[in-house]
């Protein structure tokens, strides 16, 4: 029966496509994709695109090998772009009414996209809150600092999960919050947060499960890393913060 309606929703245009932005996960990209495939394609039509950062580990022919056996449209990089442009450009691809995005590291489960699914029309961005976070203890740590730091400098709601990256949103909102992105290059979804909010879309947290990396450690968040990264956010936050103040300085005299 799955197997009928996954070929049967392959002849109907999507209302939704998936994004999944990648770098140097060939032990699991495979797995990944998979999952969400088999869960979510055998229910509604679903466009995948997966938008490959100039990955170095074989997963670009993990990629191409899988696209020969399920429909995925893939964005090859041919050098290493960063997480926030990887998923810019992967985001310029997009022509659904909605776009969810998550990682590709395989911390999130499919069967949680209909909690976001649920409410695409009632909200512009629906978020899945990280419950019960798998990461380690100094990952934790640092995306609670900068998560009451954002709070704090932007005035935002009682957020949940400022830095999840586990998203469902309207396609137009997602590209014009995106081209506006500027500051923060390794918290992408912090400032996506803050310009979302800043602008007044609608926005809504669902709780997700998550779980530990089925293969390796982060890419990312290295702990040789972590000073420069901890300096990079805080600047982005100021430029931020100063650039919406501005902004929002100039709407506010236009008014009077």
């Amino acid at each position: 029966m799955n197997k009928f309606k996954n070929e049967r929703n392959q002849h109907i245009k999507p209302e939704v496509s998936l994004l999944l932005p990648v770098y140097n996960e060939a032990e699991t990209i495979e797995s990944v994709i998979t999952e969400f495939h088999n869960e979510i394609c055998s229910k509604i039509p679903l466009e995948i695109i997966v938008a490959e950062d100039g990955s170095t580990d074989g997963t670009k022919r993990v990629l191409l090998d899988l696209a020969r056996k399920i429909p995925v449209k893939l964005v090859l990089g041919k050098q290493r772009k960063g997480y926030s442009k990887g998923l810019i450009d992967g985001l310029s691809k997009i022509e659904t009414e909605f776009v969810a995005v998550v990682d590709s590291d395989g911390q999130h489960l499919a069967n949680d996209f209909w909690k976001l699914y649920d409410l695409r029309y009632k909200y512009d961005v629906v978020g899945g809150w990280r419950v019960k976070r798998a990461d380690g203890f100094y990952r934790k740590f640092m995306s609670g600092v900068f998560q009451q730091m954002a709070k704090l400098l932007f005035d935002l709601p009682k957020f949940h999960d400022v830095t999840g990256p586990y998203k469902l949103m309207r396609t137009n909102v997602a590209k014009e919050i995106a081209e506006d992105f500027k500051y923060m290059q390794e918290s992408f979804w912090t400032e996506f947060t803050i310009r979302a909010f800043n602008k007044g879309f609608s926005m809504a947290e669902v709780p997700v499960a998550h779980r530990s990396r089925l293969h390796g450690s982060t890419n990312v968040y290295r702990v040789n890393r972590l000073l420069r990264i901890i300096l990079s956010q805080f600047s982005g936050m100021l430029k931020l913060k100063r650039e919406l103040s501005t902004d929002n300085n100039k709407n506010r005299n236009s008014k009077s």
